[in-house]
Parts: C-alpha cells; sequence; structure tokens
C-alpha cells in the first residue's frame, strides 16, 4: 500500500500503520494516516532551560534545537567550577497533548500513540480522521526493558474527516420537484410496509435545526416482539447515514459503547472513545439496549440531551462533543408485547431514559392470515430479486446530506399549532405507567415540524409541517 509523493526536492512515503518497521524509525519523511481514537489531557515539556550557580553566579544554557529529540535533552546537577549543586533559574515549557492513532477499515487494526504539539492539539478529539507527516521514534518505559515502544512524533497533519456525498445541481433541482414519499418507498425496500415507522427513522436522520444550546437531534426507539426487522432497520440506516454505526446492547459495555480510560505504551492514561462518541456528526444504532447494564445505560442520558459526553476517571477529566441522534432497538420483558400492560411495564428501561426519545414505535407480531400471506409473498419476491427501491443507497445519502444542510425558520403559525396542541395534550389526565408529556415533548415537536420542513427543502417552517409532526407523534 506505501505511496510516494514528491515535493520539491523530496520524496515521502505514505504508509499503513501495519507497514512501519524499525528501519522507518528517524526519518522525516514518513505519512501516515489514521483515525483519533482517543486522547490524554494536555502535558507541558521543556524547551529552554537556565542552571545557575548561587554562588559563582555561572550560567548554563539548555536549547531544545541544540537535540534532534526534546527526550535527550539533558541538565547537569553541579557547577563545574565550584562543584556545589546549581539551581534552576529559568524553564520555558511548551505544550503536547498525547492521542491515540488506529487504522481504520482493517478486521484486526494497529494502533499507535503518537505527540502532537503546540496550539493543534485543540483541533484534535476523538472520531476525527487525520493525515500526519513526522517521525517515528521509540523509547524503553524503563531501563530494564528489553524492548522498545514505539511512538510517533507529529509535525504536520491535516484533518481529512470524510466530506458528505451531496447531491449536483441537477439532482438538488430533481430533488425538489421529488414526490417524498420517493424516500419511504425506497428506504429498507425489503421490508414490507411500516412506511410510518420509516418516515420517523428518515426524520430522525434529517434532524432539526440545532441552535445554541438546543439540539436538533431527534432520538428514537423501536419496542416490539422479536423477529419484527427491527434490527434490520437500524442496519439499513447505517448503510445510508454518514458517520453511523451498529452496535449491540447485549454485547458491548459503557466503555465499548461511549468511553473510557486506556493505557498508552508509555503508561499514560488516556480517555478511549466509544463506538457511539466516534458517530459525531451521524447516527448511532443501539440494538437490545434492555440488555444493557444499567449503570451503562446511564451514559446515554447526557448524551441524548445535552450532545456531550464527560469522562471522569482518575486523572481524566474530559468532555468531548457528540452530536449524535441514537436510534435504539428493545424487546419486551417478556417474550412477546403485552397489549394489557402500559409501555413502562412492558420494557425495562428506566423513565428518565424514555423521556429522551422524541419518537418511540410499537412493533407487534399479530398473527393475521392476509398479512401474513403478504409478507410471505413479498419475502419471496425479495429472495428472488425482484424487490428494489426507487431510489439508489447513494441517492438517498446525497438527499438526506443535502437536507441536514437546510436551516427552515420557524413561522409563527407552525409554532402556535404545536403550542396550542401539546398545552390541551397536558390538560388531559395522563395514566400513572403511561408515558408522561412534558418539555421535552414540546422540543421534539419543534424538532419533527423541523426535519419535515427539510425533508420538503422549504426554508421555512409552515403550519402544514407542524401538523404532520403532530400526527407523527400522536400516531
Amino acid at each position: 500500500m506505501t505511496k510516494e509523493f514528491v515535493k520539491g526536492d523530496k520524496t515521502y512515503y505514505l504508509k499503513a500503520l501495519s507497514e512501519l518497521t524499525p528501519r522507518d524509525e528517524g526519518k522525516d519523511n514518513i505519512l501516515l494516516q489514521g483515525i483519533v481514537l482517543g486522547n490524554s489531557e494536555i502535558e507541558h515539556y521543556s524547551t529552554f532551560i537556565v542552571m545557575a550557580c548561587s554562588q559563582c553566579k555561572d550560567e548554563i544554557q539548555f536549547k531544545v534545537e541544540d537535540y534532534n529529540d526534546w527526550r535527550d535533552m539533558k541538565t547537569c546537577k553541579n557547577c563545574e567550577r565550584c562543584n556545589i549543586p546549581i539551581y534552576e533559574k529559568q524553564n520555558d515549557k511548551e505544550q503536547l497533548k498525547k492521542i491515540l492513532i488506529s487504522e481504520q477499515g482493517k478486521t484486526n487494526p494497529i494502533n499507535i500513540t503518537a505527540f502532537v504539539y503546540g496550539e493543534n492539539i485543540h483541533a484534535i478529539q476523538p472520531g476525527i480522521r487525520i493525515n500526519m507527516g513526522g517521525i517515528m521514534r521509540s523509547r524503553k518505559s524503563k531501563p530494564s526493558d528489553l524492548t522498545y515502544k514505539r511512538f510517533f512524533d507529529i509535525n504536520n497533519f491535516r484533518l481529512t474527516d470524510e466530506k458528505p456525498l451531496l447531491p449536483t445541481p441537477d439532482e438538488i433541482q430533481k430533488f425538489k420537484e421529488m414526490d417524498k414519499s420517493l424516500l419511504v418507498s425506497s428506504f429498507a425496500p425489503h421490508i414490507r410496509g411500516m412506511n410510518l415507522i420509516k418516515e420517523g427513522l428518515l426524520l430522525c436522520a434529517i434532524g432539526g435545526v440545532e441552535h445554541e444550546n438546543v439540539r436538533g437531534g431527534i432520538n428514537s426507539l423501536l419496542i416490539g416482539d422479536p423477529g419484527c426487522a427491527k434490527t434490520q432497520l437500524l442496519k439499513e440506516l447505517t448503510k445510508i447515514i454518514h458517520k453511523s454505526d451498529y452496535v449491540s446492547g447485549r454485547s458491548a459495555s459503557g466503555a465499548g459503547l461511549f468511553g473510557g480510560v486506556d493505557n498508552l505504551s508509555d503508561g499514560t492514561r488516556v480517555g478511549k472513545a466509544g463506538s457511539v462518541t466516534m458517530c459525531n456528526g451521524g447516527l448511532a444504532c443501539i440494538d437490545e439496549m434492555e440488555k444493557m447494564n444499567s449503570q451503562d445505560r446511564v451514559y446515554c442520558h447526557e448524551i441524548m440531551e445535552s450532545q456531550k459526553f464527560s469522562l471522569r476517571k482518575i486523572g481524566i477529566d474530559i468532555t468531548w462533543e457528540v452530536k449524535v441522534a441514537i436510534i435504539g432497538a428493545a424487546n419486551p420483558k417478556q417474550s412477546r408485547y403485552n397489549p394489557a400492560l402500559s409501555i413502562k411495564e412492558n420494557i425495562n428501561l428506566q423513565d428518565s431514559l424514555l423521556s429522551r426519545f422524541g419518537l418511540i414505535f410499537l412493533v407487534r407480531d399479530v398473527p393475521e392470515k392476509n398479512e401474513d400471506l403478504a409478507i410471505a409473498e413479498h419475502i419471496k419476491r425479495v429472495r428472488q430479486g425482484k424487490i428494489n427501491g426507487i431510489l439508489e443507497t447513494e441517492t438517498l445519502t446525497k438527499f438526506i446530506n443535502y437536507a441536514k444542510l437546510q436551516k427552515p425558520v420557524e413561522l409563527d403559525e407552525a409554532g402556535d399549532i404545536i403550542t396550542e396542541w401539546w398545552s390541551n395534550l397536558r390538560q388531559v389526565s395522563q395514566k400513572e405507567e403511561s408515558l408522561q408529556v412534558d418539555i421535552r415533548t414540546l422540543e421534539d415537536l419543534h424538532r419533527l415540524a423541523e426535519a419535515y420542513a427539510k425533508m420538503d427543502l422549504s426554508e421555512t417552517v409552515t403550519a402544514n409541517h407542524a401538523r404532520k409532526a403532530i400526527k407523527m407523534l400522536n400516531d
């Protein structure tokens, strides 16, 4: 995979982490690509030290420029003239941060610790893809070690986050004239029906308008009987959404999903981002949420509400921005959903978590001969390759990416309709075990109306969009 690049009179070599060998050590023409998995706290290192003798007043200067590596910078302990201990008169420092870089798209990715210096440290956070040039070095962790730990000193870097796939001007014009129902019919066409749920998931993918201190992401939850295509719907979302991932709550820990602490080769503790945190700017699809450890589910609360993740461990105090909408799926406590019980009684999730989902869909497997035969016929046609979406997957991706860029302004009439409906609903007596209507419900109504406007590529959120949002929430 090694590629050569010539710049001026110098040849650079772009290598995969797996291609680095001891022969590359010390060379300043190595380029690497990777994704940032985690980062440490900010640390300082010395660049200029002045040692002075208290008796003869002699001074000795040590400059980092005199060394190939700042780690080799040494000072003396005694005055050469007086042979007494000298003291540190001046110590100028610069800042650095250690980051954990990993290969992307590999089954068994290789990691390497990298050092980034100066003001650049603030531009790097987990989930960012990076191209970097620098020097690979190696050091023993302690003198008695027989092996050397390798790391990479970054001299320059460029953030290379994948740009979202956007439509051409001709495609934008077609999108504006297109019947938007084609979006729903083209999403997961191998799953029969479920158009309301598909429409809701597309709205979550588009999201509302983000304002200062107000998130635009719409979280959604699918609850229902096993075998109702909940998992397939989640996986279909990851195929069309930029920066998204599918994870199973059964096999993932809180650290793996959201973030934890890892030790670098030199013993430094770094905050390491999990799957959800790495989806910053996209969707995180979490299946079987009811099987997650209750302590791990608590991590969802901050991300779903404020779109931040705070990692507070010994030696680690980090807050990451995680602008992600969480799409979850969960099965009932019993083998099947019991309609005689409320949603809260059917599912093993905390009230505080349920209230953060803007849309909650109930998916039931009710035996009915005609519908069962229709589903069986649909499955047969899918297996024969006769069922395809009208719009290609790439077209769906382009539309959603373009729609997410829109920032429609809500008209007063739309806001009044939402406010009045929500206020009237609040007056209706609610059963003790039912989902409560609160301020979060009102905020999600506004987000849904904005998402409908963005789906229509409209510059304003109209009364019609408000009514659609109410209908989606009500159904």
